[in-house]
């Protein structure tokens, strides 16, 4: 790779443009070990947990406890300066942060991820999804539904929408899963230069598409460029960690959705009855809702909060700074709004109050375009004419734990069959 140009003139070939990559020391979801929520939700609903490093985290369980703090401002997204009350000051340009900043933030960039915008991109993905299971069903061998389906779908259509040119976009994959390494001594080395590389990476195509047709189109780098000649409303260094941020956290936990989705597709025989229900078109919108429902858990965990000043939840008192995580898997499965919570029903009433996408001013940004991409993924398999059977069963799917915090599996091999069992 030739050296990146400066995003606005000459630069040391050493600089970056976006911080570090972000903390990790903080208690993640994926860190907790398998719990009884409901269990907790009757006896202790805002108990103790122990984080990574020993220190001790507030555990929240019941939903509408996960709603308050992940939707309220008594609960900052970063540790608490306890002098000030407020959030600190650590180095942060994305839009994972408290309000003022959040908000200037997310309002530049929430206008290519609204309903109304994602939708243009409907044929493109199915365009993917028809070309990748075609060629699913011509190799010889078995196919890796990740590999071969789920991370080169999502990783084009976060890019189409991001900016990323078409040649770029396998480099920009590879990178990304350097990146998303599980976090140990060894691998966070590994990490380490894959974030700069992905730096350099994203330096280098704000620069060229500066020099070409700069704030020319409808995808979100021209956006931002346009956000930041005509405005002034965005830096340069936000400008870069929107553009590096955006494509691995929109192509992971998707294409995650998309294998769990299979599971239930292939393991509980979903497939063969969304082909056939006389209500095809409308049971597939409702099996999407579900698997983000019960995909909760294996990746797609929101980011703990720090208490801004003492709060009474749950019956307990937590005070200034203490950390409390909420994870969406325990809200989701809540029995108190989803009947029998761990069985898998897209019929079930009441469903639309998931909160797969978090809750809040930090709800995904990108959930009507997650959720786009799965519709139309479940459609593609659903009419692609070919079988697949799991070679694995899923409790032998081997599954890593990234820096971020996401669960992921490595591989989930399958048999491709044509509709007489030809390969």
């Amino acid at each position: 790779m030739t050296a990146p140009e400066s995003l606005s003139g000459p630069a040391p070939a050493a600089t970056v443009t976006s911080r570090e990559p972000p903390p990790v020391e903080r208690f993640r979801p994926a860190d907790l070990d398998e719990r009884d929520w409901r269990d907790l939700r009757s006896t202790c609903p805002v108990s103790r947990a122990t984080g990574p490093d020993g220190s001790q985290v507030w555990l929240v369980s019941r939903y509408e406890d996960i709603r308050k703090v992940l939707g309220g401002r008594t609960f900052s997204v970063s540790p608490i300066d306890q002098e000030h009350g407020g959030g600190t000051a650590e180095a942060n340009e994305s839009i994972f942060q408290d309000p003022p900043a959040h908000t200037r933030l997310r309002g530049l960039v929430a206008g290519p991820f609204a309903v109304g915008q994602v939708g243009r991109y409907r044929d493109s993905i199915r365009a993917k999804a028809d070309q990748l299971l075609g060629r699913m069903g011509a190799a010889s061998g078995p196919a890796d539904v990740m590999e071969d389906f789920a991370k080169p779908l999502t990783m084009n259509v976060i890019s189409e929408v991001v900016g990323v040119p078409e040649p770029d976009r396998a480099m920009f994959q590879r990178l990304s899963d350097q990146l998303l390494v599980p976090l140990s001594e060894a691998q966070g080395a590994v990490a380490l230069e894959g974030w700069k590389q992905l730096n350099d990476s994203v330096r280098d195509l704000i620069a060229r598409r500066r020099r070409t047709t700069g704030r020319e189109g409808d995808d979100l780098l021209a956006h931002m460029i346009r956000a930041q000649q005509d405005q002034g409303a965005v830096d340069d260094v936000e400008l870069a960690t929107m553009v590096l941020g955006l494509p691995v956290a929109g192509y992971v936990s998707t294409a995650n959705a998309i294998a769990v989705a299979v599971r239930y597709l292939l393991e509980f025989g979903w497939l063969a009855r969304l082909r056939t229900a006389p209500d095809g078109p409308e049971l597939r919108e409702k099996f999407v809702e579900e698997v983000l429902r019960v995909q909760s858990g294996d990746n797609g965990e929101s980011m703990p909060r720090f208490a801004a000043k003492d709060i009474q939840l749950g019956g307990v008192t937590i005070h200034q700074g203490d950390m409390v995580v909420a994870p969406l898997v325990a809200a989701n499965r809540d029995d108190g709004l989803f009947a029998d919570p761990d069985t898998f029903d897209p019929r079930r009433p009441g469903l639309v109050r998931h909160v797969a996408f978090g809750f809040g001013i930090h709800r995904c940004l990108g959930a009507n375009l997650a959720r786009l991409e799965l519709q139309v993924a479940i459609d593609a398999l659903a009419g692609c004419g070919l079988d697949f059977r799991m070679l694995e069963k899923w409790k032998e799917v081997p599954w890593k734990v990234n820096m971020l915090g996401d669960r992921f599996p490595e591989r989930m091999l399958v048999h491709v069959s044509g509709p007489n069992g030809a390969r």
